[in-house]
């Protein structure tokens, strides 16, 4: 009998933390709070103004609210023109928390999208995630490299790190342009004077269909699929705390990757703390392949994050097939995907009840037939090609040769294999010209000297 008072009332206290850990991460007030503590600090801090400026930044990130936005803008613009913007690379502005992974000097998820072409025609180096602009700008001189390639910056997340965003501004005449993580950034960005130049595309915009072979729905073997790493800020909890109320005999699978320190085992503890950890199937690190299987077999796929970036999950879900529920109130970028034909948005306090309907009713949707005609890779790569173009084209420059066709599975690729022999030389000209390697490329090997006679 002692025993099972401690048991439930240790259960009772994991669910109370969840909880209370959800609603100080991720409430709004939380957010207006430490955007207002922090404009607070950077008014009343004296100089350095590299540390007033990054407080400043942070707030800038924390802040939905317009009138506060506009407030910051105004502080932010004088320190965003070209005669002072250099100071968010020379003075490192927030790249501590990028430390200890500048030292690799090698680009991840990257590609060349374009070579170099004679007559000063540039190419295109797309750069994902921000601690690879910041490798460059470490390690290599930019200003030559891009005299060469019109630079393609990928965000990472939503709200984005505009510290890290901002190390760009003015590095070239030419515009940066930035691949946004939330179709709400583009707006906030064209409010500021840097020439970072925002592209109303994401990284959940460049899945290839090709890759999934969904089942027809009536023979699909799970009822509810969730793909995230197992850190709380995925918000398993919540699928948790609904499935108490919903039919026992549903068939769920998670599928994740330790994060934050956290493992399948930590979220096991917690799905028992709800008493539903017998009705769970756990999938430990599984290859992309796999993951793409699953999604394929699934009636529906849930993503419950508060906040996140643009969510490649979501857009591989409405390729599978599987319709999607997320949550109404989520700052997700591909949150402007669900609608009538590819899922829905569900209410955190009535989950039980909206997802049960949502899976009795996920043969209704048709997520691939949208998906398919509005955010495929390929369509993706003609708007990129074409916002390259008009700029080119628009201040006279030369532009003979579109970008290479590419998505991203997991890391990007090119869509077209034998594009990864045809770029080799300009892998070779960006190691030998730049001294940049990038991470799955392989240079073409340099051609033999001839004997001297």
């Amino acid at each position: 009998m002692v025993n099972t008072a401690r048991s439930r009332a240790r259960d009772l206290g994991v669910r109370c933390y969840l909880w209370l850990y959800d609603r100080v991460r991720n409430g709004r007030l939380t957010w207006e709070a430490a955007a207002f503590y922090l404009l607070a600090r950077y008014l009343l801090k004296r100089a350095p103004i590299e540390g007033k400026l990054s407080l400043l930044a942070t707030a800038y990130r924390r802040t939905f609210s317009p009138s506060l936005q506009r407030l910051m803008e105004r502080r932010l613009a004088p320190w965003l023109q070209p005669a002072t913007a250099s100071i968010w690379r020379e003075k490192r502005i927030g790249w501590s928390r990028y430390e200890r992974d500048l030292a690799n000097k090698t680009l991840q998820k990257s590609l060349i999208l374009k070579a170099p072409r004679p007559g000063g025609e540039k190419g295109v180096l797309y750069v994902s995630f921000e601690v690879n602009w910041l490798r460059l700008l470490t390690h290599y001189n930019v200003q030559q490299l891009l005299d060469e390639y019109y630079f393609v910056a990928a965000s990472s997340s939503s709200p984005p790190d505009f510290r890290a965003h901002w190390a760009l501004a003015h590095l070239t005449p030419d515009p940066i342009f930035c691949q946004v993580s939330n179709q709400g950034e583009v707006a906030q960005h064209r409010r500021l004077p840097h020439n970072i130049l925002p592209l109303p595309l994401m990284a959940s915009d460049w899945i290839n269909p090709d890759y999934y072979a969904p089942r027809p729905h009536a023979s699909r073997e799970i009822d509810i699929l969730m793909v995230a790493g197992w850190s709380r800020i995925k918000r398993h909890w919540l699928l948790f705390r609904a499935l108490r109320r919903m039919r026992k005999d549903l068939r769920v699978v998670l599928i994740g990757q330790d994060m934050d320190g956290r493992t399948a085992d930590a979220v096991y503890r917690d799905a028992a703390a709800y008493g539903v950890a017998g009705r769970l199937e756990f999938v430990r690190d599984a290859s992309i392949d796999l993951v793409s299987t699953y999604q394929c077999n699934s009636k529906v796929s849930i993503v419950l994050s508060r906040r996140e970036g643009s969510s490649i999950v979501v857009t591989e879900s409405l390729f599978a097939d599987a319709p999607v529920a997320m949550a109404y109130n989520a700052h997700i970028g591909s949150r402007a995907y669900i609608n009538a034909q590819t899922g829905t948005l569900v209410n955190a306090e009535r989950m039980s009840r909206d997802l049960s309907r949502f899976v009795e009713e996920s043969a209704s949707y048709a997520p691939r037939a949208w998906a398919l005609k509005h955010i495929a890779c390929v369509q993706s790569t003609e708007r990129l090609n074409a916002a390259l173009r008009a700029d080119s084209e628009g201040r006279g420059l030369p532009w003979s040769e579109d970008i290479k066709s590419f998505c991203w599975r997991p890391d990007p690729i090119y869509l077209h294999r034998d594009d990864t022999l045809v770029m080799a030389p300009a892998y070779a000209h960006l190691a030998e010209r730049h001294g940049i390697e990038v991470a799955g490329q392989r240079p073409a090997p340099a051609s033999p000297r001839r004997a001297e006679p």
